[in-house]
């Protein structure tokens, strides 16, 4: 399993979502005013196999708190109620229809749950099969 890198502090430059290829991208940067960070090069999380996801609160300038990986109960449990008013409003994604076992579904199909926090900005969750860091 991969470790996801610690984005703390950086500049969410862009997010692509592949509806298709049901792939979600993040590219970070560092703060270049830091000592140091001008030496580092940006960073590509990929996320395949996606299942579901939301974002939220976009404010054109996102600055990263933390992106983490964490149990797939912990997201249903926190994020349940946005899960199932998408669910009500678009009958997306299919697992959500009964949240009791989606759970464990999920975890049957080899999902992943993200959580990413904001400092300033986009925040929100993402599951998926496999997490991916490119360097640029």
């Amino acid at each position: 399993m991969i470790a996801v890198p610690s984005l703390h502090d950086n500049f969410l430059v862009s997010y692509e979502v592949n509806c298709e290829a049901r792939q979600i991208k993040l590219r970070a940067t560092r703060d270049p005013r830091i000592p140091g960070n001008e030496l580092q090069r940006d960073r590509t999380i990929v996320f395949n196999g996606v299942e579901g996801y939301q974002f939220e609160n976009d404010a054109f300038g996102n600055i990263i708190f933390s992106l983490q990986r964490i149990p797939v109960g912990q997201l249903i449990v926190e994020r349940g109620g946005q899960i199932a008013e998408s669910y009500r409003m678009t009958g997306a994604p299919a697992w959500a229809a009964d949240l009791g076992s989606a759970a464990q579904a999920l975890a049957v199909m080899g999902m992943q749950a993200f959580d990413l926090n904001a400092s300033y900005g986009l925040s929100g969750w993402i599951l998926a099969k496999e997490v991916l860091v490119e360097q640029e």
